[in-house]
């Protein structure tokens, strides 16, 4: 019994840590893009933004 709770807390714990990473990635790739078009780097901003998202946890790649 306590080691399914240990496992199914270790998955929780893993699936939550990866969504938190593709998150971040997300919202980093966003002010990156924002602060390329504040400097007048247009160019810049539209390819950050053209970048793949991190894949959902298990998708097929």
């Amino acid at each position: 019994m306590t080691e399914t709770i240990a496992r199914g807390l270790a998955r929780s714990l893993d699936r939550a840590t990866y969504e938190g990473y593709r998150l971040g990635f997300e919202a980093a790739r966003e002010e990156a893009a924002l602060l390329a078009e504040r400097a007048g780097a247009a160019a810049l901003a539209a390819r950050l933004r053209a970048m793949q998202p991190l894949p959902e946890r298990g998708a097929a790649q």
